[in-house]
């Protein structure tokens, strides 16, 4: 007879792998490889069992792990890190408002004036971000963009919407002076953080997912509105990972 492992939830996710649930599918993002991972099936019956917060997770439907099944589907995770014992402290998830409206700037982008130390700002935040790219993983860079954020409270009375429409049209203007946000999403959106932080200005950096076919996409989002981005098109993508 198969033995069963009897340790059930005895794992949660890392602190840098995140998930989220399409019907009888969970995608996992890796954000010190950078990289997604499908989990379906047989696995996903296992892992609903084994890991405690897994998404949407229906254990009771799902039948006993063997141990064959726990080598098969729990250990290549272990080995790779992105499974921690459910018993240590996990970062707390930040949950993101349904996307409800876009901030279009086109309007007033054409009718602003030009101010230099936005310029400069642009010039600084751009190539900062390009390197970031380039040299860091996503948990790095998720590490650097919540210490943009100062640990007081002081910043969301600075926070209000007619502030943040004017950072974020200053941001449009000059954007294509320096590079071209088309099929550049993450660069353009952490560029953006970047530029609103000097500003005092903390909304959320999303990264989301789809599937059929699978597509990620990045975007800023303060509350409802999508900032960079048609809200339309955000809601076509699950939220994986939010800062």
């Amino acid at each position: 007879m198969p033995s069963f492992v009897t340790h059930t939830s005895a794992y949660r996710l890392a602190d840098h792998v995140h998930a989220c649930r399409f019907d009888e599918q969970v995608v996992l993002l890796d954000t010190r490889r950078d990289k997604y991972l499908g989990i379906a099936g047989a696995q996903l019956a296992a892992l609903c069992q084994c890991v405690v917060g897994w998404p949407d997770a229906t254990p009771e439907r799902a039948s006993p792990v063997t141990r064959a099944g726990f080598d098969t589907f729990l250990k290549p995770l272990l080995d790779q890190r992105m499974l921690a014992p459910a018993d240590t402290t996990s970062q707390p998830v930040l949950v993101l408002e349904e996307p409800q409206q876009s901030l279009d700037a086109a309007h007033d982008t054409q009718n602003s004036p030009s101010n230099w130390r936005d310029l400069l700002t642009m010039a600084w935040c751009a190539p900062v971000t390009a390197i970031w790219l380039k040299r860091r993983c996503l948990a790095d860079i998720a590490t650097g963009i919540s210490r943009l954020r100062p640990n007081d409270s002081s910043h969301e009375k600075q926070a209000n919407p007619n502030r943040m429409r004017e950072a974020v049209v200053a941001y449009m203007r000059l954007r294509p002076f320096l590079f071209t946000a088309h099929d550049q999403c993450l660069h353009d959106s952490l560029t953006l953080v970047r530029f609103l932080a000097t500003r005092r200005l903390f909304p959320s950096w999303v990264i989301g997912v789809r599937t059929r076919p699978f597509a990620a996409h990045s975007w800023v989002q303060y509350g409802p509105i999508v900032l960079n981005d048609v809200h339309e098109h955000a809601r076509d993508y699950k939220p994986i990972l939010v800062v």
